[in-house]
């Protein structure tokens, strides 16, 4: 095949005189995103020229289908595409046949020396059309800095992760507006940094969007909505708004929100969600229209004499909005749901996403990889369980879909230590082609952490069984004073599943939880224990990476011999006795579990020190990291505060764990 001109980047890898020199020709169309792919992966040096001691050639090959590749292996290994997409996925895998796993935007495991395991030469395709991340900036996480706060290193680190989103078969990324751009200040810096990162995820074969919120009366946290106020009619506040954000700024999608917890009426719903829709056409006409599907049992509303969840309303609205149907935490369409949002199961969400897919509808599933607040990263818990459930969402949906495949699979991304970059990994791997839960890890342990592969399967099945199955979830997770106070309304606000509180316990000693409860989480943690003990046995490289992987199950396993201890302690002061033996070992459970964060805390993948872990500036809700209350185990003090005043130990006064 011939090219008008053959642009040759190079990767150089040494270390201790041992030399790994590879070498990607590819044709100049493909050449800038190519730059750009050779300059994030970081193995030494780049340099440009033929030979090197590995050549990976990238050619145009017009049978090979959008975004699709193949790799062919002679004298050097050739990638075929049709496309820019295409060629940055074959040669990511083909630098994943020799050692590369690209695990974290900031952090890519690298082989010492590359060799090339052989590979496949079957032709690989997508078989879900749009595979993307909505980045949560309304949280301080990695995505909030990268892509919010305008500064020369933050554009670097929001092309880092475009880089990394592509490398793991990705082709969609979206992030949440906020409000300080009402500010024309901070507007006047976000909107050129802004139209850059879309202007250079466009040149890497990406496509972008926005989450923006219309009601502000429902905007809990502090994202940029449409109409605050009742006083301005809603076309008016749109017509002012709306510009902020379109205007010199060709975002591939607007995806409109609506809080939660809290209704409209089901006919101004409709109007204003219409009204945007007729705005957007004319201020941003070349972007899709989406609409958030959201959750919440309670949330029901009568609509032309049919009963309805209330974000189900977006069915009525104008026929090319395209519903966004979310499901929350490790929760999937088809299991048990364990009363989140006080659903028992996801199945109206399911059969709300089957309906469109089966009658050739556009639409989106918008599941969660991470959900932060009080629940797990930020508990801190290690929780693979997210890969099962994705997975088990997309093999669902393929075998019900009628024939028709998903359209798009868009992931809630909330944070990527403790692990939780396998939830995003695996993830959107299996977006791009559909493949069963161990392989899915198997290749992401690679080499390095592949002895300790199946431990992980094993654990995602174990916490499967006891956070799904028997419903443990709300006794693991944390608890902040907003979660205790709504769920003392009338009616009560219930996000995360619930728990028999120890307050519960004291108004009401008779509840019975040694059956339901406290005996199956002595037998998860006696399964957690053996996991621990045969992944000791296991002969690990010392890395960053494998001390992630033990302190992420260590940290599980402490959480449950926690909650143990103080539930122990609450009983036997109940029953008379003092409670001081598991109260104390409550304490030195704690001790410890302090010492895993600290350890954990001084190797975060983050190149950026402690902003993931102190208090910080922003413009979100949050003026705090998003593992903050990890770091402090804030909702672990919380909880042995709360024990320690049942038992008159203490009368300090326990923590919100809120701001």
């Amino acid at each position: 095949m011939r090219f008008a001109s053959l642009v040759l980047l190079a990767l150089v890898a040494c270390g201790d005189n041992i030399t790994g020199r590879i070498t990607i020709g590819t044709p100049d169309a493909w050449s800038p995103a190519l730059a750009e792919f050779v300059a994030f992966t970081p193995y030494s040096d780049l340099s440009l020229g033929q030979g090197g001691d590995l050549h990976i050639e990238v050619i145009d090959d017009a049978a090979i289908p959008l975004e699709g590749y193949r790799i062919e292996r002679g004298d050097h290994i050739t990638v075929a595409a049709h496309d820019v997409l295409g060629a940055q996925y074959g040669v990511a895998a083909a630098l994943e046949d020799l050692g590369f796993r690209f695990r974290h935007p900031f952090d890519t495991a690298r082989p010492w020396v590359p060799t090339d395991s052989g590979g496949d030469s079957a032709l690989h395709a997508p078989q879900i059309r749009v595979r993307g991340l909505q980045l949560h900036t309304l949280h301080p996480i990695e995505g909030y800095f990268a892509f919010w706060e305008p500064s020369p290193e933050n554009t670097q680190d929001a092309h880092r992760i475009i880089d990394w989103l592509i490398k793991n078969r990705g082709n969609y990324l979206q992030w949440v507006a906020l409000d300080d751009i009402m500010d024309p200040a901070r507007h006047a810096a976000w909107q050129p940094f802004t139209r850059e990162l879309i202007d250079y995820a466009h040149m890497r074969g990406v496509r972008v969007g926005l989450n923006i919120q219309l009601f502000g009366k429902s905007n809990l946290q502090l994202a940029f909505d449409l109409s605050d106020s009742d006083t301005i009619p809603l076309s008016t506040s749109v017509a002012q708004r709306l510009p902020l954000v379109t205007a010199d700024l060709p975002f591939d999608v607007y995806s409109l929100s609506f809080g939660e917890f809290f209704n409209a009426d089901p006919q101004k719903f409709i109007d204003s969600v219409n009204e945007v829709a007729s705005q957007l056409r004319t201020f941003a006409p070349q972007a899709e229209m989406h609409a958030s599907v959201h959750v919440g049992a309670t949330q029901r509303v009568t609509y032309r004499g049919q009963e309805l969840l209330y974000y189900f309303l977006v069915q009525y609205v104008d026929p090319l909005v395209i519903p966004d149907i979310h499901t929350v935490m490790y929760y999937n369409l088809y299991d048990d749901a364990g009363g989140a949002y006080q659903h028992d199961d996801f199945s109206e969400h399911r059969q709300y996403l089957l309906d469109r897919i089966c009658a050739n509808q556009p639409v989106a599933y918008f599941p969660e990889t991470a959900y932060w607040v009080a629940f797990d990263d930020s508990v801190p818990m290690y929780l693979p369980l997210y890969v099962y459930s994705r997975q088990r969402d997309l093999a669902g949906i393929a075998a019900d879909g009628c024939g028709n495949p998903l359209d798009e699979h868009l992931l809630f991304s909330s944070g990527w230590e403790w692990g939780y970059w396998l939830n995003d990994y695996t993830a959107l791997r299996a977006s791009y082609e559909l493949t069963e839960m161990q392989p899915l890890i198997d290749h992401a342990f690679g080499k390095d952490l592949g002895p300790a592969a199946s431990l992980v399967g094993e654990l995602i099945a174990e916490q499967k069984h006891a956070y799904i199955d028997e419903r443990l979830t709300g006794y693991l997770v944390g608890r902040d004073i907003a979660i205790d106070t709504g769920d003392k309304l009338d009616p009560p606000i219930i996000s995360q599943p619930d728990r028999v509180t120890f307050e519960d316990l004291v108004a009401n000693p008779a509840i019975e939880l040694d059956g339901p409860v406290l005996e199956p989480l002595r037998a998860h943690e006696k399964v957690l224990a053996d996991i621990i003990q045969r992944l000791e046995a296991l002969d690990l490289p010392v890395s960053q990476w494998s001390n992630e992987l033990r302190d992420g199950v260590t940290i599980d396993r402490l959480r449950v011999r926690f909650v143990l201890a103080n539930y122990a302690a609450v009983l036997a002061h109940l029953r008379g006795d003092s409670g001081d033996a598991s109260y104390l070992d409550a304490q030195e459970i704690l001790a410890a579990a302090k010492e895993i964060v600290t350890a954990r805390h001084a190797q975060l993948h983050d190149p950026h020190g402690r902003r993931l872990v102190d208090e910080t500036t922003n413009v979100t809700f949050y003026q705090f990291g998003y593992l903050y209350m990890a770091d402090t185990l804030c909702y672990w003090q919380r909880e042995l505060d709360q024990v320690g005043n049942i038992l008159g130990k203490t009368m300090d006064v326990p923590d919100s764990c809120l701001f």
